[in-house]
Protein backbone atom coordinates (compact mmCIF):
# COMPACT_ATOMS: atom_id res chain seq x y z
CA UNK A 1 0.00 0.00 0.00
CA UNK A 2 1.37 3.41 -0.95
CA UNK A 3 2.39 5.85 1.75
CA UNK A 4 -0.39 8.44 2.09
CA UNK A 5 1.51 10.79 4.42
CA UNK A 6 2.25 14.30 3.15
CA UNK A 7 5.82 15.54 2.66
CA UNK A 8 6.94 18.32 5.00
CA UNK A 9 10.70 17.82 5.36
CA UNK A 10 12.98 19.80 3.05
CA UNK A 11 16.77 19.94 3.01
CA UNK A 12 18.76 22.41 0.91
CA UNK A 13 22.22 21.26 -0.19
CA UNK A 14 24.41 23.63 -2.18
CA UNK A 15 27.86 23.93 -3.72
CA UNK A 16 29.65 26.90 -5.25
CA UNK A 17 30.02 26.77 -9.03
CA UNK A 18 33.35 27.44 -10.72
CA UNK A 19 31.66 27.72 -14.12
CA UNK A 20 28.33 29.52 -14.17
CA UNK A 21 25.40 27.11 -14.42
CA UNK A 22 27.51 23.96 -14.03
CA UNK A 23 27.64 21.82 -10.88
CA UNK A 24 31.28 21.00 -9.98
CA UNK A 25 32.10 17.30 -10.34
CA UNK A 26 34.09 17.27 -7.09
CA UNK A 27 33.81 18.80 -3.65
CA UNK A 28 31.46 18.55 -0.71
CA UNK A 29 28.00 20.05 -0.58
CA UNK A 30 26.95 22.26 2.35
CA UNK A 31 23.59 22.39 4.07
CA UNK A 32 21.70 25.68 4.36
CA UNK A 33 19.75 26.52 7.49
CA UNK A 34 16.55 28.43 6.80
CA UNK A 35 13.21 29.41 8.25
CA UNK A 36 11.36 29.12 4.94
CA UNK A 37 12.16 28.76 1.26
CA UNK A 38 10.34 29.39 -2.00
CA UNK A 39 12.82 28.24 -4.67
CA UNK A 40 10.94 27.32 -7.82
CA UNK A 41 11.10 26.76 -11.53
CA UNK A 42 7.84 28.49 -12.47
CA UNK A 43 6.66 28.40 -16.10
CA UNK A 44 5.30 31.43 -17.94
CA UNK A 45 2.31 30.47 -20.05
CA UNK A 46 -0.03 31.99 -22.61
CA UNK A 47 -3.39 30.72 -23.71
CA UNK A 48 -3.71 29.65 -27.32
CA UNK A 49 -6.04 31.92 -29.29
CA UNK A 50 -7.02 29.29 -31.87
CA UNK A 51 -10.74 29.26 -32.57
CA UNK A 52 -12.45 25.91 -32.35
CA UNK A 53 -15.94 25.18 -33.70
CA UNK A 54 -16.66 23.12 -30.56
CA UNK A 55 -15.93 26.19 -28.41
CA UNK A 56 -13.27 24.36 -26.42
CA UNK A 57 -10.03 26.05 -25.36
CA UNK A 58 -6.86 24.84 -27.04
CA UNK A 59 -5.10 25.20 -23.69
CA UNK A 60 -2.01 27.04 -22.56
CA UNK A 61 1.55 26.87 -23.83
CA UNK A 62 4.80 27.36 -21.87
CA UNK A 63 6.69 30.36 -23.24
CA UNK A 64 9.38 30.78 -20.58
CA UNK A 65 10.64 29.64 -17.21
CA UNK A 66 11.51 31.70 -14.13
CA UNK A 67 14.14 29.99 -11.96
CA UNK A 68 14.12 31.99 -8.75
CA UNK A 69 12.85 32.24 -5.21
CA UNK A 70 13.59 33.36 -1.68
CA UNK A 71 15.46 31.77 1.18
CA UNK A 72 14.61 33.25 4.58
CA UNK A 73 17.00 32.79 7.51
CA UNK A 74 17.94 33.74 11.03
CA UNK A 75 21.36 35.38 11.02
CA UNK A 76 24.04 33.29 12.72
CA UNK A 77 27.78 33.01 12.20
CA UNK A 78 28.11 30.29 9.56
CA UNK A 79 29.92 29.65 6.29
CA UNK A 80 26.69 28.98 4.37
CA UNK A 81 25.38 32.51 4.89
CA UNK A 82 28.79 34.01 4.19
CA UNK A 83 28.85 32.33 0.78
CA UNK A 84 25.45 33.77 -0.03
CA UNK A 85 26.63 37.21 1.16
CA UNK A 86 29.49 36.92 -1.34
CA UNK A 87 26.96 36.10 -4.04
CA UNK A 88 24.84 39.14 -3.12
CA UNK A 89 27.83 41.51 -3.16
CA UNK A 90 29.43 39.91 -6.25
CA UNK A 91 32.75 39.51 -4.48
CA UNK A 92 34.66 37.34 -1.98
CA UNK A 93 35.90 38.02 1.54
CA UNK A 94 39.49 39.34 1.59
CA UNK A 95 41.89 38.51 4.41
CA UNK A 96 44.91 40.22 5.98
CA UNK A 97 47.79 38.76 7.96
CA UNK A 98 48.08 38.90 11.75
CA UNK A 99 50.29 41.76 13.00
CA UNK A 100 52.32 41.57 16.23
CA UNK A 101 53.00 44.96 17.82
CA UNK A 102 52.83 46.44 21.33
CA UNK A 103 49.54 48.33 21.70
CA UNK A 104 48.27 50.76 24.33
CA UNK A 105 44.54 51.26 24.93
CA UNK A 106 43.08 54.51 26.28
CA UNK A 107 39.36 53.95 26.88
CA UNK A 108 38.59 57.58 27.76
CA UNK A 109 40.11 59.01 24.60
CA UNK A 110 38.99 55.91 22.66
CA UNK A 111 42.50 55.62 21.23
CA UNK A 112 44.90 52.77 20.48
CA UNK A 113 48.58 53.66 20.17
CA UNK A 114 51.11 51.38 18.55
CA UNK A 115 54.75 51.31 19.72
CA UNK A 116 56.19 50.64 16.26
CA UNK A 117 54.96 50.61 12.69
CA UNK A 118 52.53 52.95 10.97
CA UNK A 119 48.73 52.85 10.97
CA UNK A 120 48.60 55.00 7.84
CA UNK A 121 50.45 52.39 5.79
CA UNK A 122 48.82 49.31 7.37
CA UNK A 123 46.16 48.95 4.64
CA UNK A 124 43.45 49.90 7.12
CA UNK A 125 40.70 52.47 6.65
CA UNK A 126 37.96 54.05 8.73
CA UNK A 127 35.22 51.54 9.38
CA UNK A 128 37.54 48.53 9.40
CA UNK A 129 37.19 46.16 12.34
CA UNK A 130 40.35 44.76 13.92
CA UNK A 131 40.48 41.94 16.42
CA UNK A 132 42.77 42.65 19.40
CA UNK A 133 44.58 39.83 21.21
CA UNK A 134 47.41 39.24 23.67
CA UNK A 135 46.32 41.72 26.36
CA UNK A 136 46.53 40.68 30.01
CA UNK A 137 42.98 41.93 30.58
CA UNK A 138 40.68 39.55 28.72
CA UNK A 139 38.09 42.31 28.23
CA UNK A 140 40.53 43.97 25.82
CA UNK A 141 40.89 40.92 23.58
CA UNK A 142 37.92 41.92 21.44
CA UNK A 143 37.11 43.31 18.00
CA UNK A 144 36.95 47.10 17.68
CA UNK A 145 35.96 49.38 14.81
CA UNK A 146 38.39 52.05 13.59
CA UNK A 147 36.59 55.41 13.65
CA UNK A 148 39.59 57.57 12.69
CA UNK A 149 43.23 57.11 11.75
CA UNK A 150 44.64 60.05 13.71
CA UNK A 151 48.34 59.67 12.95
CA UNK A 152 51.01 57.12 12.15
CA UNK A 153 50.81 55.74 15.68
CA UNK A 154 47.28 56.55 16.88
CA UNK A 155 43.81 55.42 15.85
CA UNK A 156 40.44 56.11 17.43
CA UNK A 157 38.07 53.21 17.94
CA UNK A 158 34.58 52.16 18.91
CA UNK A 159 34.44 49.08 21.10
CA UNK A 160 32.92 47.32 24.06
CA UNK A 161 32.17 49.46 27.13
CA UNK A 162 33.88 46.83 29.32
CA UNK A 163 37.34 47.58 27.88
CA UNK A 164 39.95 49.07 30.24
CA UNK A 165 43.16 51.09 29.96
CA UNK A 166 46.17 48.87 29.32
CA UNK A 167 49.71 48.98 27.96
CA UNK A 168 50.18 45.67 26.18
CA UNK A 169 53.32 43.71 25.39
CA UNK A 170 53.46 41.19 22.58
CA UNK A 171 49.93 42.07 21.54
CA UNK A 172 48.45 41.45 18.09
CA UNK A 173 45.75 42.74 15.83
CA UNK A 174 44.15 41.34 12.70
CA UNK A 175 41.62 42.99 10.45
CA UNK A 176 38.49 40.91 10.11
CA UNK A 177 37.89 39.35 6.70
CA UNK A 178 36.33 42.04 4.55
CA UNK A 179 33.64 41.88 1.83
CA UNK A 180 32.95 44.86 -0.44
CA UNK A 181 30.66 45.34 -3.43
CA UNK A 182 32.31 43.96 -6.56
CA UNK A 183 31.63 42.71 -10.07
CA UNK A 184 32.58 39.02 -9.84
CA UNK A 185 29.65 36.61 -10.11
CA UNK A 186 29.41 34.01 -7.33
CA UNK A 187 26.89 31.34 -8.34
CA UNK A 188 25.64 28.13 -6.72
CA UNK A 189 24.02 24.83 -7.58
CA UNK A 190 21.27 24.13 -5.06
CA UNK A 191 19.36 20.91 -4.55
CA UNK A 192 16.03 20.88 -2.72
CA UNK A 193 15.77 17.39 -1.22
CA UNK A 194 12.43 16.09 0.06
CA UNK A 195 13.86 13.88 2.77
CA UNK A 196 10.65 12.04 3.67
CA UNK A 197 10.13 10.93 0.06
CA UNK A 198 12.12 8.27 -1.77
CA UNK A 199 15.03 9.93 -3.64
CA UNK A 200 13.04 12.94 -4.78
CA UNK A 201 14.65 16.34 -5.33
CA UNK A 202 14.60 19.46 -7.48
CA UNK A 203 17.88 20.91 -8.79
CA UNK A 204 18.57 24.57 -9.44
CA UNK A 205 21.72 25.78 -11.19
CA UNK A 206 23.33 29.16 -11.80
CA UNK A 207 21.72 30.49 -8.63
CA UNK A 208 22.88 34.02 -7.77
CA UNK A 209 21.69 36.07 -4.79
CA UNK A 210 20.17 39.01 -6.63
CA UNK A 211 18.70 40.48 -3.44
CA UNK A 212 19.54 40.42 0.26
CA UNK A 213 17.49 41.78 3.17
CA UNK A 214 18.59 42.08 6.80
CA UNK A 215 16.37 43.12 9.72
CA UNK A 216 17.69 44.17 13.14
CA UNK A 217 15.34 45.24 15.93
CA UNK A 218 15.36 45.37 19.70
CA UNK A 219 13.81 42.31 21.32
CA UNK A 220 13.85 40.26 18.13
CA UNK A 221 16.06 37.70 16.44
CA UNK A 222 17.98 39.12 13.48
CA UNK A 223 16.45 37.77 10.29
CA UNK A 224 16.98 38.13 6.58
CA UNK A 225 16.19 36.89 3.10
CA UNK A 226 18.21 36.07 0.01
CA UNK A 227 16.44 36.28 -3.35
CA UNK A 228 17.99 33.81 -5.81
CA UNK A 229 17.92 33.84 -9.60
CA UNK A 230 19.06 30.85 -11.69
CA UNK A 231 19.35 29.60 -15.25
CA UNK A 232 18.32 25.93 -15.03
CA UNK A 233 16.11 23.57 -13.04
CA UNK A 234 15.18 19.90 -13.29
CA UNK A 235 13.35 17.31 -11.27
CA UNK A 236 15.21 14.29 -9.87
CA UNK A 237 13.06 11.16 -9.51
CA UNK A 238 15.89 8.74 -8.79
CA UNK A 239 19.14 8.84 -6.81
CA UNK A 240 21.17 8.91 -10.02
CA UNK A 241 19.47 12.13 -11.13
CA UNK A 242 20.30 13.99 -7.90
CA UNK A 243 23.32 16.30 -8.13
CA UNK A 244 24.29 15.23 -4.61
CA UNK A 245 24.30 11.53 -5.52
CA UNK A 246 27.44 9.89 -4.13
CA UNK A 247 28.68 13.22 -2.75
CA UNK A 248 29.32 14.23 0.84
CA UNK A 249 26.78 16.69 2.27
CA UNK A 250 28.21 18.52 5.26
CA UNK A 251 25.99 18.88 8.30
CA UNK A 252 24.40 22.30 8.91
CA UNK A 253 25.96 24.74 11.35
CA UNK A 254 24.77 24.78 14.96
CA UNK A 255 25.75 28.34 15.88
CA UNK A 256 23.35 30.55 17.83
CA UNK A 257 21.14 33.12 16.13
CA UNK A 258 22.05 36.78 16.72
CA UNK A 259 19.49 39.03 18.39
CA UNK A 260 19.11 42.77 18.28
CA UNK A 261 19.01 43.30 22.03
CA UNK A 262 22.26 41.92 23.48
CA UNK A 263 24.35 40.79 20.50
CA UNK A 264 25.25 44.29 19.29
CA UNK A 265 28.13 45.40 21.52
CA UNK A 266 28.43 48.78 19.83
CA UNK A 267 27.07 51.06 17.16
CA UNK A 268 29.06 53.92 15.64
CA UNK A 269 27.64 56.79 13.64
CA UNK A 270 28.40 60.28 12.40
CA UNK A 271 24.70 61.21 12.22
CA UNK A 272 25.01 63.68 15.10
CA UNK A 273 28.74 64.38 15.29
CA UNK A 274 32.11 62.90 14.44
CA UNK A 275 32.10 59.21 13.56
CA UNK A 276 32.39 57.26 16.76
CA UNK A 277 30.45 55.63 19.59
CA UNK A 278 26.98 57.05 19.19
CA UNK A 279 24.08 57.99 21.44
CA UNK A 280 21.96 57.97 18.28
CA UNK A 281 19.27 55.70 19.76
CA UNK A 282 18.18 53.34 16.99
CA UNK A 283 15.31 50.95 17.74
CA UNK A 284 15.32 49.08 14.45
CA UNK A 285 17.27 48.88 11.22
CA UNK A 286 16.39 47.22 7.92
CA UNK A 287 18.80 46.83 5.01
CA UNK A 288 17.61 45.89 1.53
CA UNK A 289 20.15 45.17 -1.22
CA UNK A 290 19.03 44.73 -4.83
CA UNK A 291 21.45 43.98 -7.67
CA UNK A 292 18.66 44.81 -10.15
CA UNK A 293 19.32 41.74 -12.27
CA UNK A 294 17.84 41.58 -15.76
CA UNK A 295 17.19 38.16 -17.28
CA UNK A 296 18.92 37.40 -20.58
CA UNK A 297 16.26 35.48 -22.49
CA UNK A 298 17.23 33.93 -25.83
CA UNK A 299 15.37 32.01 -28.53
CA UNK A 300 15.69 28.26 -28.16
CA UNK A 301 16.13 28.30 -24.37
CA UNK A 302 13.24 28.15 -21.90
CA UNK A 303 15.00 29.56 -18.82
CA UNK A 304 17.17 32.69 -18.87
CA UNK A 305 20.65 32.10 -20.25
CA UNK A 306 22.17 34.47 -17.70
CA UNK A 307 21.50 37.77 -15.96
CA UNK A 308 22.79 41.27 -16.59
CA UNK A 309 23.95 42.89 -13.36
CA UNK A 310 22.61 46.37 -12.66
CA UNK A 311 23.45 48.96 -10.03
CA UNK A 312 23.75 47.57 -6.52
CA UNK A 313 20.96 49.52 -4.83
CA UNK A 314 20.93 49.51 -1.02
CA UNK A 315 17.93 50.91 0.81
CA UNK A 316 18.02 51.50 4.57
CA UNK A 317 15.13 51.99 7.00
CA UNK A 318 15.94 53.37 10.46
CA UNK A 319 13.68 53.99 13.42
CA UNK A 320 15.29 56.18 16.09
CA UNK A 321 14.03 57.89 19.24
CA UNK A 322 13.71 61.66 19.08
CA UNK A 323 15.82 63.41 21.72
CA UNK A 324 18.09 66.43 21.95
CA UNK A 325 20.95 64.58 20.29
CA UNK A 326 19.01 63.10 17.37
CA UNK A 327 17.44 66.49 16.66
CA UNK A 328 20.67 67.29 14.81
CA UNK A 329 19.67 64.79 12.10
CA UNK A 330 16.71 66.84 10.93
CA UNK A 331 18.66 69.24 8.65
CA UNK A 332 20.23 66.28 6.83
CA UNK A 333 16.95 65.34 5.18
CA UNK A 334 17.01 68.62 3.23
CA UNK A 335 20.74 68.85 2.55
CA UNK A 336 21.04 65.07 1.92
CA UNK A 337 24.37 65.26 3.70
CA UNK A 338 25.48 61.62 4.10
CA UNK A 339 26.57 60.16 7.40
CA UNK A 340 28.39 56.98 8.40
CA UNK A 341 26.90 54.01 10.20
CA UNK A 342 28.72 50.99 11.57
CA UNK A 343 27.78 48.20 13.95
CA UNK A 344 28.96 44.80 15.07
CA UNK A 345 27.13 41.60 15.98
CA UNK A 346 28.83 39.22 18.40
CA UNK A 347 27.81 36.09 20.27
CA UNK A 348 29.31 32.71 21.16
CA UNK A 349 29.21 31.67 17.50
CA UNK A 350 31.32 34.50 16.12
CA UNK A 351 31.33 38.05 14.81
CA UNK A 352 29.89 40.00 11.88
CA UNK A 353 30.45 43.69 11.28
CA UNK A 354 28.71 46.12 8.93
CA UNK A 355 29.86 49.55 7.75
CA UNK A 356 28.04 52.05 5.55
CA UNK A 357 30.30 55.04 4.69
CA UNK A 358 27.65 57.34 3.23
CA UNK A 359 23.99 57.01 4.22
CA UNK A 360 21.47 59.57 2.96
CA UNK A 361 18.04 59.69 4.58
CA UNK A 362 14.70 61.38 4.16
CA UNK A 363 11.73 61.34 6.53
CA UNK A 364 8.60 63.17 7.59
CA UNK A 365 8.82 65.63 10.44
CA UNK A 366 8.57 63.84 13.80
CA UNK A 367 4.99 63.62 14.94
CA UNK A 368 2.85 62.28 17.73
CA UNK A 369 1.35 58.90 16.83
CA UNK A 370 -0.97 58.82 19.81
CA UNK A 371 -1.32 58.85 23.55
CA UNK A 372 1.65 57.40 25.50
CA UNK A 373 3.65 56.71 22.34
CA UNK A 374 7.25 57.81 21.83
CA UNK A 375 7.95 60.34 19.12
CA UNK A 376 10.20 58.60 16.61
CA UNK A 377 12.30 59.49 13.59
CA UNK A 378 11.21 57.07 10.88
CA UNK A 379 13.94 57.43 8.29
CA UNK A 380 14.19 55.92 4.84
CA UNK A 381 17.33 56.29 2.80
CA UNK A 382 19.98 54.75 0.65
CA UNK A 383 23.63 53.82 0.98
CA UNK A 384 25.58 55.60 -1.73
CA UNK A 385 29.19 55.22 -2.78
CA UNK A 386 31.55 56.71 -0.19
CA UNK A 387 32.86 60.23 -0.66
CA UNK A 388 36.27 58.77 -1.51
CA UNK A 389 34.90 55.92 -3.60
CA UNK A 390 34.45 53.44 -0.74
CA UNK A 391 32.09 50.50 -1.15
CA UNK A 392 28.54 51.53 -0.23
CA UNK A 393 28.35 48.49 2.06
CA UNK A 394 31.15 46.58 3.77
CA UNK A 395 30.64 43.32 5.67
CA UNK A 396 33.23 41.86 8.07
CA UNK A 397 33.57 38.41 9.61
CA UNK A 398 35.92 37.10 12.28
Amino acid sequence: MANSASSNLVKLAFIKETTYGETPVAGNFSTARFTSEALSGSPNTVESKQIRVDRMSSGQIVTGLDVQGQLSFELAKEAALEGFMESALYNTFQTQALVTVDLEIDVVAKEITRATGDWTTASLVKGDIINLAGFSNAVNNVPVMITEIVSATVIKFSGSVTMVDEVGTGTTYKRLDKLTIGTSKQSYSIEKIFTDLTTKAINYKGMVAGTMDLNVAYGELITGTFGFFGNETNVADTAGEMITNGRTINAPATTQTFNGSIDMPYLASSAIGAFGPSNFSIKSLALKLDNQLTAQTVIGRTAPRDYTTGTCKIDIDLSAYLDDSSWAVLPKKLTQEPFELGFMLKNSGGVYGFYIPALQVSFDDPNSAGQNQDVMLSMKGMARVGLSGESALVIYKL
